[in-house]
């Protein structure tokens, strides 16, 4: 018999859920997790499974590449400026459609596979968040900024579920529907309503520095990750996104795989997780103290 099977298993569920209980977690997904049945299977069941020690989840995801091969097959021209997409009237139809219809059904369909109670909807809440139209590009253009977020109107929901899932769609004072990057909207909904954890989960495997993920990454050493080059293009603007959120008050961001099967469960449940993990440096030596204490409830310590 293993030292872990000698620890009785409401006590650990007891650890979780006395270290977890009215948590919230906003979660960012990217398309190609949701487009795969697979992944979207096994993030809705870890869902479901943190909701059952005490944490509240706010899903936001993004559908680019399903998007893309729409505008492709009926000769749409994809622009993006900065790795975010200019969303003219002809894209925003497209997001439209793949956003707000089919992806949003895929994800209402997979909850109920996962026996996963929540709120799947069609956009970002109006009262959750003021958003406006960004100055305009060449032509129309449906892109939207976030000028503030309300906490109060988030919590109001959140009391009466423990999941609530969006696309990376808004609507602004006018009632026009916008189309925002989810990073970004994750990134102000986790600092705007408190949120314990921020967490990115995309098809690759957390920060890699010289070719090896790091587990990781304290907030003073992101700059210097960026100015070095060792983090460029899309991880270097993710990680742009990370301290700002950390300098807001999001305790711990994570960055992880969200193609590999129970990699949320992992990342969450596991005193050593598969991503890479950012926290304020202040907060390291209590980070390192947690997770003695947990290796000993994994029966590894």
């Amino acid at each position: 018999m293993t030292k872990k099977s000698k620890i009785p298993q409401f006590f650990i569920n007891g650890f979780y859920e006395s270290k977890f209980k009215d948590n919230l977690f906003v979660i960012k997904a990217g398309g190609k997790v949701i487009e795969d049945e697979q992944a979207l299977g096994s993030l809705l069941s870890n869902i479901r499974d943190l909701n059952h020690v005490g944490i509240k989840v706010l899903l936001v995801y993004g559908g680019g590449r399903a998007m893309d091969e729409l505008a492709e097959a009926r000769g749409v021209e994809v622009n993006k400026t900065g790795g975010k997409r200019i969303t003219d009237a002809a894209t925003m139809q497209i997001v439209k459609e793949v956003l707000g219809g089919d992806l949003s059904l895929r994800v209402s369909s997979a909850m109920a596979l996962a026996k996963l109670d929540g709120l799947s909807l069609n956009s970002v809440p109006k009262d959750w968040m003021n958003v406006s139209l960004s100055p305009k590009c060449d032509g129309d253009d449906f892109t939207g900024g976030i000028n503030s977020v309300d906490k109060r109107s988030i919590s109001r929901v959140m009391r009466s579920y423990d999941f609530v899932a969006s696309p990376c769609l808004a609507i602004t004072d006018e009632g026009v529907v916008c189309n925002i990057n989810a990073d970004t909207i994750a990134t102000q909904l986790a600092i705007g309503a408190s949120a314990h954890k921020l967490l990115f989960l995309s098809d690759v495997d957390g920060v890699k520095i010289n070719g090896v993920t790091k587990h990781l990454i304290t907030d003073s050493e992101i700059e210097g990750h960026i100015s070095d080059g060792s983090v460029t293009g899309g991880m270097q603007v993710k990680l742009e996104s990370c301290k700002q959120a950390l300098d807001a008050g999001v305790n711990r961001i994570h960055l992880i795989n969200g193609l590999k099967d129970n990699a949320l469960r992992s990342e969450i449940f596991e005193s050593t997780g598969p991503g890479t993990m950012l926290i304020p440096e202040t907060a390291l030596d209590a980070y390192q103290n947690e997770v003695a204490t947990q290796k000993i409830i994994e029966g590894k310590g």
